[in-house]
Parts: C-alpha cells; structure tokens; sequence
C-alpha cells in the first residue's frame, strides 16, 4: 500500500454518502463525523493509504483507500475504507466501510 497522505486533504471525500431505501429512492447520511459516540464533526486526517492498480487498462478494477482520520473532540481515531470500482477506466461507484481504532469493521456505510 502506498501512503499519498501528504497531498490530500478530507475536502477530496464527499459530505454525505447514500443508503439505498428500496422504492422509494436514496437518503444522504454525513460521512464526515466522528463513528462513536460524541458525533463531532472536527475531525483531522492522520493518513491515506491505497492500492494502486492500473485503472486505465481495460475491464474491472478495484481500489482500496484507508484515510485514518483522529476525531479532535473524543481523541479516538477510526478509518473510512473507500473501495472504488472502474470499468474501463470509468469510475462506477465508491462503497465506504467504517473500521474502529482497532481496525475491526463496523460495516457499510453507504455509497457514493
């Protein structure tokens, strides 16, 4: 895994991510907040690390990105896992997953 950590910023992940509610369309949920239980939304990114496949080349890719970000209210410090998927260079969709400070999945999030 590469760590890109220095030149990205948390403004490059989007403020919301989307849970599908079946017919009847999309809710937005915030992404950028603290995962236990203070909610703040100061947080501050710690690093990024991500695979680095060949994303031009023809047919399906996946990219995995780890941004660790430490939450400045409660001081615990948690992972957003963005798994990106191409086609054709294409991005099609990002799926992010939440990790505790002990690296333990917390589960989907939601998509964007």
């Amino acid at each position: 895994m590469n760590d890109a950590s220095d030149s990205r910023t948390l403004d490059e992940l989007p403020d919301r991510v989307f849970v599908a509610l079946g017919r009847r369309g999309m809710e937005g949920i915030p992404l950028k907040e603290c995962t236990y239980e203070c909610d703040s939304v100061e947080l501050t990114l710690l690093s990024v690390s991500t695979n680095s496949p060949d994303i031009s080349k023809k047919g399906k890719e996946e990219i995995t990105e780890d941004w660790i970000v430490q939450c400045e209210k409660c001081g615990r410090s948690f992972t957003f896992r963005c798994k990106s998927r191409y086609f054709d260079g294409e991005r099609m969709d990002t799926m992010v997953n939440i990790l505790d400070d002990e690296g333990k999945d917390l589960g989907w999030l939601g998509s964007y």
